[in-house]
């Protein structure tokens, strides 16, 4: 309950000391990452003038840049502690308020229901069609069903069409992942982020980066109008590349430290549905994570006091459509 300004019920005691564990844990991992976190944005550029290329108003070139070591192999293990833990939050919630409302799990002639917090990418197809998740909201409170449907990673239909709670789909993902194997592990991703010019009479295009898919080593060419710019100039403009403010050519790289090999895929409506792969980055997760949790139990808690109380009084859940 630590941090929390609002009276908090007993039984989310347990959600709380372990979300107050998590953020330790991001707090060890952050710390084990600090030098790969605060690289720039844009990646330092080392170029390549190809001499055999060079011809009256053209030359080629490449452009690398540095490939730091990859982080220690411990926050990995961090990573999969903190999704497992954060998913064990809401868990431990869900069965804590099944408890206190004494609800009903039994199920005719097939068992009990299991009692968790549900997480899914389209939360209504979901429910359409599983009868089980149907049946689990339906014991339950209606002000209760408001907060996991709230919780859920719905889509904004923006420009990109990120869902809001994205950092549920992070939890979900990667702590399922972390039942089977150790989370792949953080790299640092380094890809083409712009190239071009701001000068009329040059002409900068990427040679190979449809095959390389923007990762460096990249190669480009560089046509200039011999009656504006010399041999001379068109190579100080290759050597000034990290110089952005006086260089008219501009090639940028971004560089963003990622769980690597674990996609988050999103299905967003305004692409027909169809999945699209996404890379969680590193020091976005270590946030979103905790303030989503946090978010969701005091949300919980608030419903459960009113419905303790034994009132229809009005209430607010909070919402914070960055997570």
């Amino acid at each position: 309950m630590d941090k929390e300004r609002e009276q908090q019920s007993e039984i989310f005691h347990d959600s709380w000391r372990r979300l107050s564990w998590v953020e330790k844990q991001i707090d060890a991992a952050r710390q084990l990452a600090k030098p790969w976190i605060e690289l720039p944005k844009q990646a330092s550029l080392t170029t390549t003038i190809h001499d055999d290329s060079v011809r009256t108003g053209h030359l080629e070139f490449s452009a690398d840049v540095a490939k730091p070591h990859r982080p220690p192999e411990d926050i990995n293990f961090l990573i999969g502690n903190i999704v497992t833990d954060a998913r064990s939050c809401l868990d431990m919630a869900m069965e804590y308020i099944w408890n206190d409302h004494a609800i009903d799990r039994a199920v005719d002639k097939s068992g009990t229901l299991t009692v968790q917090f549900p997480i899914e990418d389209n939360f209504e197809e979901k429910r359409g069609k599983s009868q089980r998740l149907r049946q689990f909201l339906a014991r339950m409170d209606k002000r209760f069903v408001e907060v996991i449907e709230n919780a859920q990673p719905n889509y904004a239909n923006g420009l990109i069409d990120i869902p809001y709670n994205i950092s549920a789909i992070f939890i979900r993902n990667f702590s399922n992942a972390n039942k089977h194997r150790n989370i792949t592990p953080v790299v640092t991703s380094q890809r083409l982020g712009m190239a071009g010019t701001n000068v009329a009479g040059l002409s900068l295009k990427s040679v190979d980066g449809n095959k390389r898919e923007g990762v460096p080593p990249l190669r480009f060419s560089l046509d200039y109008d011999t009656e504006q710019y010399s041999e001379t100039d068109a190579r100080s403009y290759v050597a000034r590349l990290n110089q952005p403010r006086s260089a008219p050519l501009v090639i940028s790289v971004s560089q963003r430290l990622i769980v690597a090999g674990d996609e988050v895929a999103l299905y967003p409506p305004q692409f027909g549905g169809q999945k699209i792969s996404w890379r969680a980055e590193l020091d976005e997760l270590l946030q979103k994570i905790p303030a989503y949790v946090r978010l969701t139990l005091r949300n919980l808690n608030r419903v459960h006091s009113v419905i303790r109380r034994g009132e229809d009084e009005f209430y607010l859940l909070d919402s914070d459509g960055t997570l």
